[in-house]
C-alpha cells in the first residue's frame, strides 16, 4: 500500500521531534489488513423509504479496523475532537440541547424548523475539509499539537481510503467514510466553517440555530418566504452540501425529543419538550426471560423512566411516555404495570 511508507515517515518525524514516544510510535504503526465495505440497514426509516418491503436503505460503512490508518485515525481524532465543539451551534447530546433551549424566549408567531444535511460525510469536498481544519488550527493554536503532521495524516486518510467489496478493490475519491474514528469531529469542523461562511450571505438568519452533526434545529422569527430565501442561500453555498427542511409553527422533532408550543407558551414564550417515538419503533426491549442478572432488568426500567423525566417538561407527557413503556414491558414479560410503577416510579422521587 502506497500510504504505508508515508505514514511511517510522518510517525518517525513525530517521534524524533518529541511529540510522541517510541511506545506510541510502535502502537501507531499497527498491522495492515484490507478495509471492508458494508451497509448498515436503516430499519428505523419509514417503510415508504425502503427499497422494497424487505430491504431498508443502507448506511455505507468502510470498516477501518486493522488497516494501516486505523490507529493513525485515533491520533487525528485526539487532536480534532476538542476543536470540533468550539462553535456556537454545537450540541453535545439531547440533554445539552434541552439546556440550551429551555431558557429561550420565542416570539408568538415564530416558526420551528429542522434541517438535515444530505449524506454529509461522503459529500465533504476534501480540499474544503482540509482547509477548514487548517483554519481551525490557526484559530486555536497549540504548541503541543503537530499541526502539519496531523494535516498530512488527515490528507492521507481522506485520499488513500481504499477498501474491498465482493472481491474487488475500490478507492474513495470524495468525502470521508463512516468508520473513520475522526469522521464526526472532521464533519463538525467542516460544518462549523460552512456556517461561518454561509450566514454572512443571508439577509435574515434564525433566532436560534443548533446543530448535532448533520441535524439542525432552529427558530425562525421572520416570515415563511424569508425562510425559503434563507434555505435557498444554504443550498447554493457549496455544490455538494444540500439541506432538507421540515417546518412547523407548533412542533418539530429533533434527536429523541419533540419540541412544541405548549399551553403555557402564549404567556411565557417558552417551549415544552416530550419524548419522540418514531413510527418504526417496536419497543423491542430486552426480554425478561433473557439470561441476564436481575439488576439488568431493573436498570432498563429505571434508566428509561429517568430519561423520560429529564426530557418531558410537562407531567402529562411524562405519564403518557410511562404508560407506553409499561405496555411494552408487559409484552416483553416484565412485571404487571402497577408493580413496575410502585417499584420504580417512587425511585424517581428519592
Amino acid at each position: 500500500m502506497e500510504s504505508v511508507p508515508r505514514i511511517e515517515r510522518v510517525v518517525d518525524s513525530l517521534e524524533r521531534t518529541g511529540f510522541i514516544c517510541k511506545r506510541q510510535a510502535n502502537y501507531l504503526l499497527g498491522e495492515v489488513t484490507p478495509r471492508r465495505f458494508y451497509l448498515l440497514p436503516k430499519v428505523h426509516k419509514p417503510k415508504k423509504k425502503w427499497l422494497n418491503p424487505f430491504m431498508p436503505p443502507g448506511r455505507p460503512i468502510v470498516s477501518d479496523c486493522g488497516s494501516e490508518s486505523h490507529r493513525i485515525a485515533e491520533l487525528i481524532d485526539f487532536y480534532l475532537n476538542p476543536l470540533s465543539t468550539r462553535h456556537s451551534s454545537y450540541v453535545r447530546d439531547t440533554y445539552d440541547f434541552l439546556d440550551k433551549v429551555k431558557s429561550l424566549k420565542v416570539p408568538p408567531g415564530a416558526i420551528l424548523f429542522s434541517l438535515d444535511v444530505e449524506s454529509l460525510y461522503t459529500n465533504i469536498e476534501t480540499p474544503l475539509g482540509l482547509k477548514a481544519v487548517r483554519d481551525w488550527f490557526s484559530r486555536y493554536p497549540d504548541a503541543s499539537r503537530p499541526d502539519e503532521a496531523i494535516l498530512e495524516l488527515l490528507e492521507l486518510n481522506l485520499t488513500c481510503n481504499d477498501f474491498e467489496f465482493e472481491g474487488e478493490f475500490y478507492l474513495q475519491i470524495k468525502g470521508t467514510a463512516m468508520g473513520k474514528r475522526f469522521a464526526p469531529a472532521y464533519a463538525n469542523i467542516y460544518m462549523a466553517q460552512w456556517e461561518e461562511t454561509v450566514f454572512p450571505k443571508c439577509e435574515k438568519t434564525p433566532l436560534s440555530y443548533l446543530r448535532f452533526l448533520d441535524d439542525v434545529w432552529g427558530v425562525w422569527s421572520h416570515n415563511q418566504q424569508d425562510f425559503e430565501t434563507f434555505l435557498g442561500v444554504l443550498n447554493a453555498h457549496h455544490a455538494s452540501i444540500k439541506v432538507q427542511a421540515v417546518v412547523n409553527e407548533q412542533a418539530i422533532e429533533f434527536l429523541d425529543t419533540t419540541v412544541y408550543k405548549g399551553p403555557d407558551f402564549p404567556s411565557t414564550g417558552q417551549l415544552d419538550f416530550k419524548m419522540r417515538v418514531k413510527e418504526t419503533d417496536t419497543h423491542a426491549l430486552l426480554h425478561h426471560q433473557s439470561f441476564h442478572p436481575r439488576h439488568t432488568f431493573r436498570g432498563i426500567v429505571l434508566s428509561q423512566l429517568l430519561r423520560f423525566r429529564r426530557i418531558c417538561s410537562r407531567e402529562e407527557d411524562f405519564q403518557e411516555a410511562r404508560r407506553t413503556l409499561f405496555g411494552a414491558l408487559r409484552a416483553r414479560g416484565y412485571l404487571a404495570t402497577n408493580q413496575l410503577s410502585h417499584t420504580h416510579f417512587e425511585m424517581l422521587h428519592l
